[in-house]
C-alpha cells in the first residue's frame, strides 16, 4: 500500500499536478480516499452480483454519511480494515434476506440511535477535533440519524419493511462500529 502511494503521488509530482512539498498530505488523502472506497464498491459489486443492490445501496448510505460525522472503530491495519468492513456490510446483508420483517430490527434502530446522539463524534488520534467542530458534528449526526429513522419508519409503514431494514442496518452498523471506542473509553 505504502508503495502504491509513493508511486501515485511521485507521478502527481512528476505532472506538476501536486507541489513536492504535499507529498505526505497527498499520501494520506489518496489513502483515505482507498480506505474507504475499496470496501464500499466491493459490497456494492457484490450487492449487485447476488441481486440485492438496492439494498446494498440502502444499507452504505446511511451509514457512509453517518460514520463521516459521528466516526467509530478504526483498524489499525487497511487490510484488516477492508476485510472487516466488506464482512460486517455482507453480514447486514445476510440479515435483510432473512430477518428483515424481525420487529428487534426497530428495536435495534431505536438502541443505536440514541447511543450514536450520545456518544457522536468519536474523536479518533490521527484526526483530533476541537470543541466547535465537536458540537457541529454531533448536532449534524443527531439530524443525520433521526433523518434516517424517520425514512426507515416511513419505508415500514409503506410496506416496504425490506428496504426499511436496510436504511435501519446503515444505523445499527454505525453503532455497533463505536461500541469498541466507547467500550475503551469506559474501562479508562
Amino acid at each position: 500500500m505504502d508503495r502504491l502511494l509513493s508511486e501515485l503521488t511521485d507521478w502527481l509530482i512528476h505532472n506538476h499536478a501536486i507541489s513536492s512539498d504535499d507529498k505526505e498530505l497527498y499520501e494520506y488523502a489518496i489513502y483515505s480516499f482507498i480506505i474507504s472506497t475499496v470496501p464500499l464498491v466491493i459490497f456494492l459489486v457484490i450487492s449487485g452480483i447476488i441481486g440485492m443492490f438496492p439494498e446494498g445501496f440502502l444499507i452504505i448510505m446511511p451509514f457512509m454519511v453517518i460514520r463521516k460525522f459521528g466516526g467509530g472503530y478504526h483498524a489499525k491495519h487497511a487490510y484488516i480494515c477492508m476485510i472487516m468492513s466488506t464482512g460486517l456490510l455482507a453480514g447486514c446483508l445476510y440479515v435483510v434476506s432473512h430477518f428483515s420483517g424481525s420487529r428487534l430490527i426497530p428495536l435495534f434502530l431505536l438502541v443505536s440511535g440514541i447511543s450514536i446522539a450520545i456518544n457522536s463524534p468519536i474523536d479518533h488520534e490521527n484526526k483530533r477535533l476541537t470543541e466547535q467542530e465537536k458540537m457541529r458534528y454531533q448536532r449534524t449526526t443527531i439530524v443525520l440519524v433521526l433523518a434516517a429513522c424517520f425514512v426507515s419508519v416511513v419505508m415500514n409503514v409503506m410496506g416496504y419493511n425490506r428496504y426499511s431494514s436496510c436504511v435501519a442496518l446503515g444505523v445499527i452498523l454505525t453503532g455497533v462500529l463505536q461500541l469498541p471506542v466507547i467500550i475503551r473509553k469506559i474501562m479508562r
